[in-house]
């Protein structure tokens, strides 16, 4: 008797470990996921001109960079399910989206002196469903 009760005892012990291991787990993705998604959610609630999305292409091709994001043929960043962000820009002269990395390419001085006091919004934002940190944005000029 007092076996049987010792081995549920230990199976009850052992399925509260396990619980509590993947809520700590749950919790401190999220938590990373909200400190890393901060910085990005502060360009999507207002209106931004277009000096600040110059430094938020920036910024996401640093990240890219350190997370050591790989390229395609087209030198843009291969989408994975963790960590890369990409962002894209619809211009309204244009019809066309243009990726971070043609922006980054043609350079951030002649974006910024062509686009510098234009208004940017952000109409789409989407997250990694694995990490929930950031995955894709969209701005779109006013």
């Amino acid at each position: 008797m007092k076996k049987n009760l010792l081995i549920l005892l230990g199976i009850f012990l052992l399925m509260v470990a396990i619980l509590s291991y993947t809520y700590y787990n749950v919790q401190k993705i999220n938590i990373l996921a909200n400190q890393a998604n901060k910085e990005y959610e502060l360009y999507t609630k207002n209106t931004i001109v277009g000096s600040s999305l110059m430094t938020l292409i920036n910024k996401a091709i640093d990240q890219n960079e350190k997370e050591q994001i790989p390229k395609d043929k087209q030198n843009r960043y291969i989408e994975n399910e963790e960590n890369s962000i990409r962002i894209e820009i619809k211009f309204s002269e244009s019809d066309k989206i243009f990726a971070m990395e043609a922006i980054a390419k043609l350079g951030s001085e002649q974006f910024i002196k062509n686009y510098n006091s234009m208004t940017f919004q952000c109409t789409k934002k989407e997250y990694h469903e694995k990490t929930k940190k950031m995955k894709y944005m969209l701005f779109e000029q006013i």
